[in-house]
């Protein structure tokens, strides 16, 4: 297989693999636009070309999206000052014989937890919104039932006291 290459990324795939994609060599030497997968059932390694690569890279990123791997910037040459690409390509991994680059990423939204439409999004607000309201109304009759309580109880406690006679400056002499 050659050497271990340096910032080169490595991908799980859903069914096992690991696809190692761009990178560089320990002497800085840019490797091919060549897929290395290694099949983690039988830990085999094997070279995969892609149809219509982008140009090489490393220092990139990526993540897999369903059988969509999508590698995203780094750089493609050695230059100085360090030229780096805001370019974003797009590898199909779904049939293992072949791999393809492809130009459109139309993903399946039915997975997705997040409302797919304003619609749901607005409805998940309003619900929000009249929660708060039924919560803010829930503690205005909560602390007007607390205070009738404290009255009534100040009243009942002061009017079962029984009144005390204060002898008048008339009944003293």
């Amino acid at each position: 297989m050659g050497s271990i290459l340096n910032c080169s990324l490595i991908y799980i795939a859903q069914d096992g693999r690991i696809i190692v994609y761009g990178g560089y060599t320990g002497d800085f030497r840019i490797v091919s636009d060549d897929l290395v997968i290694l099949d983690t059932y039988d830990y085999t390694w094997s070279n995969a070309k892609a149809i219509d690569p982008p140009p090489v890279r490393f220092f990139h990123t990526a993540t897999l999206v369903g059988y969509y791997m999508i590698v995203a910037f780094g750089r493609t040459n050695n230059d100085l000052p360090l030229p780096t690409s805001n370019e974003v390509f797009i590898l199909n991994t779904y049939d293992k014989s072949n791999y393809k680059w492809v130009n459109e990423f139309n993903p399946d939204l039915s997975d997705l937890p997040y409302p797919s439409d304003q619609n749901s999004y607005k409805n998940l607000k309003t619900q929000n919104s009249h929660l708060t309201i039924g919560i803010i109304i829930l503690s205005i009759v909560l602390a007007l039932i607390g205070v009738s309580f404290l009255i009534y109880f100040y009243r009942k406690r002061r009017l079962s006291r029984p009144d005390m006679l204060v002898p008048s400056s008339q009944e003293a002499n």
